[in-house]
């Protein structure tokens, strides 16, 4: 892990602007409790939510370019320091950057707050910003091999701006299927980064051997899931189908070449390779007719949901100089975030149970979620204990 030294009076005295990974984990995963007891309390009908748009475009929106982009830009400017070598952004700028994720979420929450326009202006400048700052660090170093977060930020922007156009015009079909394109820009980030580091930390930490990749297979997902991601732009059935089974295929092998075998015994391990095993589950259940909600929902939920608490678990010990043991209370959130996903898949396939199963998903995530917040506030709002900046 590399890490970019520097006089500590130079460092922000605010260890929440540190490095970019400290602010959006943190409040990205307390924004998904907020959002998500919002939601649930609306849905069982304890609590009258009248949100810009309308709740189930509120939901949505919130869950993917609220609490999903926080993370995945919290993430991407942390590791892009670590790639290039470039120090990333921090202080006053990082801070403003957060302010530009935040105040959306604020305003969206009540449609008396602001004008819908303006907030949507601001919440589209997000990812284009997150991607400049990306952008500078990767051509600095002429490392192309990370510029592809590039396009994908702001396509995530187009599926946004879709996203908005679409309630604001009443046109539900449209807010269907930028969403659902977006959910698949998410797991393609998701697949290029899982494909990074699982087999790497798996290789590192067990006597599993890191197995070469296989070119071919490594193309075919890629293609397959940027094919999806048109075809649910689109909106036509049957190459959803099709582009599904083939990306879902393709993502099973590749992650069957990953040394699960190995990480039983280690909780930072198993609860990555099981949480990207649900991206593949939900593909297949999308290509056997089951259900594109059902199959969608595997993946925020598992796919998503799982692999972002996984990975804010050991990124901010590791980021913040600490061992990689993650709080004791931790393993169990990871298999809550497994039956959260379980159930609110049977919340789609059995609809006659439906507040029933979904109530177990939302309580599940709540709690997990909430255990990550309660352990690491605490390490996300210090400095690192071995004095080094980050």
């Amino acid at each position: 892990m590399l890490n970019i030294d520097e006089p500590a009076h130079r460092q922000p005295k605010l260890a929440l602007l540190r490095l970019g990974f400290r602010p959006f984990f943190l409040f990205g995963a307390l924004f998904s409790l907020i959002a998500l007891a919002l939601w649930g309390s609306f849905l069982t009908g304890r609590l009258g939510f009248a949100p810009h748009g309308n709740p189930l475009w509120w939901h949505g929106h919130e869950m993917l370019f609220g609490f999903v982009m926080a993370i995945v830009a919290g993430f991407l400017l942390t590791a892009s320091q670590t790639w290039t070598g470039q120090k990333s952004i921090k202080g006053w700028p990082l801070g403003a950057l957060f302010l530009l994720w935040l105040s959306p979420r604020i305003l969206l929450i009540n449609n008396q707050w602001g004008s819908f326009e303006v907030i949507a202006l601001l919440d589209l400048l997000f990812a284009p910003v997150t991607a400049l700052v990306l952008a500078k660090q990767v051509i600095a170093v002429k490392q192309w091999r990370n510029f592809a977060f590039i396009p994908i930020l702001l396509l995530l922007t187009l599926a946004n701006a879709l996203s908005y156009y679409g309630v604001s015009s009443q046109n539900s079909l449209l807010v269907s299927h930028a969403f659902h394109g977006a959910t698949i820009l998410m797991v393609t980030i998701v697949a290029l980064i899982g494909g990074r580091v699982i087999p790497f930390f798996t290789d590192r930490a067990t006597q599993w051997q890191r197995l070469d990749n296989i070119s071919w297979l490594e193309k075919l997902t890629f293609v397959s899931l940027i094919a999806l991601f048109i075809a649910m732009l689109i909106g036509q059935p049957l190459p959803v189908m099709i582009c599904a089974a083939i990306a879902g295929i393709a993502l099973l092998v590749r992650w069957s070449r990953w040394g699960v075998q190995s990480t039983l015994k280690v909780p930072l391990l198993w609860s990555l390779h099981l949480s990207y095993l649900c991206i593949p589950a939900g593909l297949l259940l999308i290509a056997s007719g089951a259900g594109v909600s059902a199959g969608l929902h595997a993946m925020t939920v598992g796919g998503l949901g799982g692999m972002i608490l996984a990975m804010m678990a050991r990124v901010s010990l590791g980021h913040t100089g600490r061992n990689l043991l993650p709080p004791k209370v931790m393993p169990i959130a990871f298999g809550l975030i497994l039956l959260s996903t379980i159930t609110r898949v049977l919340a789609n396939l059995y609809p006659e149970q439906f507040i029933f199963w979904l109530t177990l998903a939302l309580l599940a995530w709540i709690i997990a979620f909430g255990a990550f917040v309660l352990c690491y506030a605490p390490i996300l709002l210090r400095p690192r204990v071995d004095g080094r900046p980050g």
